[in-house]
């Protein structure tokens, strides 16, 4: 691994745990206002915001985690692209400033298929894959909701837009390639390309638990 990989710049948090070098990587912020919050009324929710001294509007950071370890770099969740405003899509250069080739990702393991979660797999606009050797890793109850025709259809335009139909511009060329690969509940999650042991890939929400764990006082 090269010196640069490891070097602390802004929006790039790097740690150690065990063998593996986990990195936080930003893909920026959005302000989100504080319609967020269902139920409660806006003065009480700026109250509580000043109490625990949040930042006030609410400002949510998109963040990924890549982790690189056995020669393999692992990479959970991919940035939300252009979806979601200017302040976000900041994926790409934190991977160049983390010394990350996106062809070298083994493999994107999908915490879900919302859109600040996976819309940096693919170029909407030509179809091209972004991580074009990576195979995608999901729960199976992603795939199913996403693509259920039925589901989408009771939605509302927005979210069908923006949920629906983005995950599935998203997934499709992988598909297409053969490289998504589906996981149930508690089940070890399959080997990768070229690698039959069925150990080879980490639990994608362990490792994410564990990464946000660690990275106390990195990126949320």
């Amino acid at each position: 691994m090269s010196t640069s990989a490891s070097t602390q710049v802004a929006g790039v948090y790097h740690r150690r745990l065990g063998d593996a070098l986990v990195t936080g990587l930003s893909d920026g912020y959005v302000d989100m206002g504080y319609t967020i919050f269902r139920n409660i009324p806006e003065e009480e929710t700026k109250a509580i915001l000043a109490r625990d001294h949040r930042t006030s509007p609410p400002r949510i950071s998109v963040n990924a985690f890549a982790v690189r370890m056995d020669s393999r770099t692992y990479l959970i969740d991919c940035g939300s692209a252009d979806l979601m405003g200017p302040t976000c899509g900041r994926l790409p250069e934190n991977l160049a400033a983390a010394g990350i080739d996106p062809a070298s990702v083994d493999a994107v393991l999908l915490t879900h298929v919302h859109p600040d979660h996976s819309n940096g797999l693919t170029d909407a606009a030509t179809g091209t894959r972004l991580f074009p050797n990576a195979e995608i890793i999901v729960h199976e109850n992603e795939i199913n909701h996403w693509f259920n025709d039925e589901a989408m259809a009771k939605a509302a335009e927005r979210p069908r837009r923006r949920y629906f139909e983005a995950g599935r511009t998203q997934l499709k060329p992988y598909m297409a390639a053969d490289r998504v690969k589906t996981f149930r509940k508690g089940e070890v999650l399959p080997g990768g390309h070229g690698d039959p042991d069925p150990r080879s890939y980490p639990r994608p929400r362990r490792l994410c638990r564990i990464a946000r764990r660690r990275i106390n006082g990195g990126l949320g």
